[in-house]
């Protein structure tokens, strides 16, 4: 599977190739192969013929040969000895001096002199005697055979060859750009999966004195200081930690050198009238070309499906935040192209404004204006306050925006360039990323549900914003920790929206908890020895995924006013998921080692947490597959901790009755930050909080974070620490880790973070 997106990056370029005049430059397509014939060619092809036909327009007056326009046939081109004999002496002279092989000039003058046709060849066109006269550089006639003018072919030969090697860099810098990104997060996935899979490497890599400098100085901090997920003031974004933020700042400097480097211009010049407008040119087409690719990149870094999330096993927020670079980088590299080309019309030669003017009313030039309008509208709408408090409307204008860009550089390009450079095949991969990551979710909606959608039922937990989803999916998934699935709300909402929401618990087909877990502690407290005899006795039950979703806007606060508008308590509706997503195994490296799991939660947060709770349950209980917990994310685990703050008593309630009854194995702590709280039962704990005061098992007031970290970390032993919450929370927790290891304590880290 990782090796899917090298695969279609090269599929598509070998369909390119295949087509006529398709492909990209240097991979595809050649551009001034043979650059001494093309030279020759370019030379002598203005050139009027004795057979060259006129179209004499009719006026008044004297007719003038420059009111008259030739066209030279094909045919006509094969049957002139001044042409034929001319090109071959040309090309013989020039390509000689290329070091062009006989047999290649003989090639290229049957293409380039007789259009592919069998004769006359190229021997048979060579003049018997070298000609003597050499064209005028203003010539306008081929009426017999002569040299091609010196100073014509040099500039022709060397603007060409110019703006070929211009050309064969753009198309090297951006398949490389491509190669260092794909190649890099495909290094990575092999390392983490050699980790996985080779237990005794990943020890020694956890013994290594190495690992601790790594985590406290590059892998866990903030780029600066300790705001991480929670939003920079102003909400004007997240700052990344170290390590990604590190990739983006190599990654954007590598950017501003490959849009930077490498050119050079050739003058006098047969193509551009100055060298400013050559310069601009190379400038706008490599700027054009990259952006380009980091949309194609953008694109690929978005999907849920992209398979480098599972060779990586890295958080989707990661994904998203290079997606966002990416898109950020595209936009800025697009709007130089339009101010280059812009600026090229005022260069000596160019007509300023009125042909600039003149420029924007073709097509072509105006679609490549609505390009760079519509992604820089796509980045616009994109910032933090406006995902944040308007989602949907976000992300149904982020989408049109790009599609409408995308549009607008396909006929940006194509109808203006053809197929001939290959510019097009750049969106190709653009929309063969997106394709994909549709299609493969068009097919998870298949696949895992009915026609109609599967049966939910919606149920609110009373005394608070949070409602229980229960879905009953057509065909059960491979259930496991740490997943989320995307669900579409048929009939409340637009058709097309879907939401992530992390998997809470999860029953299969084949049940194979326990039937009796009161029960059979019960028995093993009075037999000891019981506990080897005790088996699982699998319950067919239906399939069924729950998520707890606390109400706040968009979609979340239609579901909580359809389910107010219900006189029952609860409401069955129709729901399309997609699937699991996540959980995958290198995503939890840093749990096979540990002794210790320590997940720490916050309010709903708890979402994130309690899938790994289940799973490690049912590998730990009496009579469970000893060979499944043997090879489990949790096989070295001998402790499981939960730590949770919530505001709402009534939430940590049903939590504690619907998901952690039957979890006797995990040592549980809940804080309760609610004002008004119902005080019973109250007594003394020795907890590590400050606050000691608490009700039906929950401490009232605040968790102390540091406090409850350094309460279960212990020297010589390997913890992991699992945080889901709210983005302050979760900073403040990261912070903790790196302290405890700069103290010397073997613990890492696992978030599964709310930002998106």
């Amino acid at each position: 599977m990782h090796y899917t997106v090298g695969f279609v990056i090269a599929a598509l370029l070998r369909h390119a190739q295949g087509q006529s005049g398709n492909g990209i430059i240097g991979f595809g397509i050649s551009l001034y192969e043979d650059l001494c014939c093309q030279a020759c060619h370019d030379s002598l092809a203005p050139l009027y013929l004795n057979c060259t036909s006129f179209d004499m327009p009719s006026m008044s007056g004297t007719m003038q040969m420059g009111a008259m326009t030739g066209v030279t046939s094909s045919e006509c081109y094969v049957s002139s000895t001044p042409w034929l004999q001319s090109m071959a002496y040309c090309i013989q002279q020039n390509c000689n001096l290329d070091g062009y092989p006989e047999k290649k000039q003989a090639e290229c003058f049957q293409k380039q002199a007789v259009f592919g046709a069998k004769s006359p060849t190229y021997q048979q066109s060579l003049p018997a005697t070298p000609p003597t006269d050499e064209l005028a550089a203003d010539a306008m006639w081929l009426n017999k055979t002569s040299r091609v003018n010196r100073d014509k072919y040099y500039s022709t030969h060397g603007s060409e060859g110019e703006f070929a090697r211009s050309e064969y860099l753009h198309s090297k810098l951006a398949i490389t750009l491509y190669l260092l990104v794909i190649g890099l997060f495909v290094l990575c996935g092999f390392v983490s999966q050699v980790g996985v899979a080779f237990p005794k490497v990943q020890k020694q890599i956890f013994a290594s004195a190495l690992l601790p400098k790594l985590r406290q100085y590059v892998f866990l901090p903030a780029f600066i200081g300790s705001r991480r997920l929670e939003p920079l003031p102003g909400q004007v974004g997240y700052m990344p930690r170290r390590t990604l933020s590190i990739f983006i700042v190599i990654y954007v400097i590598l950017n501003v050198v490959l849009s930077a480097v490498g050119f050079d211009t050739f003058q006098p010049n047969t193509m551009f009238k100055s060298k400013g407008f050559e310069l601009c040119e190379y400038v706008g087409n490599r700027n054009g070309i990259l952006s380009l690719v980091n949309a194609g990149m953008a694109i690929l870094f978005a999907g849920r499906n992209n398979v480098l999330l599972a060779w990586t096993g890295w958080s989707l927020t990661t994904f998203i935040t290079l997606h966002r670079w990416f898109a950020r980088i595209s936009v800025i590299q697009a709007v130089v192209h339009s101010i280059v080309y812009t600026l090229a019309y005022w260069q000596p030669g160019y007509g300023g404004a009125s042909e600039y003017l003149a420029k924007t009313g073709e097509p072509f030039y105006q679609w490549g204006i609505v390009a760079t309008i519509f992604f820089c509208l796509a980045t616009g709408v994109a910032i933090l306050p406006i995902r944040l408090n308007f989602y949907e409307l976000f992300l149904a204008l982020h989408i049109v925006f790009v599609v409408v860009a995308l549009v607008g550089c396909w006929y940006h390009i194509v109808p203006h360039f053809g197929y001939e450079f290959g510019y097009q095949t750049w969106l190709y991969i653009c929309f063969a990323f997106w394709a994909f990551d549709r299609l493969a979710r068009l097919t998870r909606i298949a696949y895992f549900n009915r026609p109609l959608g599967s049966k939910a039922v919606l149920e609110a937990v009373p005394d608070t914003h949070v409602m229980q989803l229960t879905v009953h999916p057509h065909v059960a998934w491979e259930f496991g920790p740490g997943q989320h699935s995307a669900l579409n709300f048929r009939g409340v909402g637009w058709f097309w929206e879907s939401h992530p929401f992390s998997v809470a618990g999860w029953r299969g087909g084949i049940d194979t908890s326990l039937v009796d877990t009161a029960a059979i502690q019960e028995e093993m407290s009075k037999d000891p020895g019981a506990m080897t005899s005790t088996k699982q006795v699998p319950q067919v039950t239906p399939a069924s995924v729950t998520f707890l979703i606390r109400a706040g806007g968009g979609i979340t606060a239609k579901l909580q006013r359809r389910l107010a508008l219900s006189t029952a308590p609860r409401i069955t509706l129709p729901v399309y998921t997609e699937g699991p997503y996540g959980g995958h195994r290198t995503r939890h490296q840093s749990l096979y080692m540990a002794e210790t799991v320590l997940c720490i939660a916050g309010g709903i947060g708890i979402t994130g947490v309690l899938g790994y709770i289940q799973e490690y349950t049912r590998v730990s209980l009496p009579g469970s597959d000893a060979l499944d917990a043997s090879h489990g994310i949790f096989k070295n685990t001998k402790r499981f901790i939960l730590a949770w703050s919530a505001r709402e008593m009534a939430l940590i309630d049903h939590v504690r009755q619907t998901f952690l009854a039957h979890a006797p194995g995990v040592d549980c702590s809940f804080w309760c930050t609610g004002a008004s709280i119902p005080m019973v039962a109250l007594e003394e704990t020795g907890r590590p909080d400050t606050t000691t005061i608490i009700t039906k098992g929950v401490v009232l007031g605040r968790m102390e974070t540091e406090a409850t970290l350094r309460h279960y970390l212990e020297e010589g032993t390997q913890t992991t620490v699992l945080v889901c919450g709210p983005s302050g929370m979760a900073d403040e927790v990261t912070q903790h880790v790196v302290n405890s290891v700069r103290d010397g304590y073997s613990v890492d880290l696992i978030e599964e973070p709310f930002a998106w």
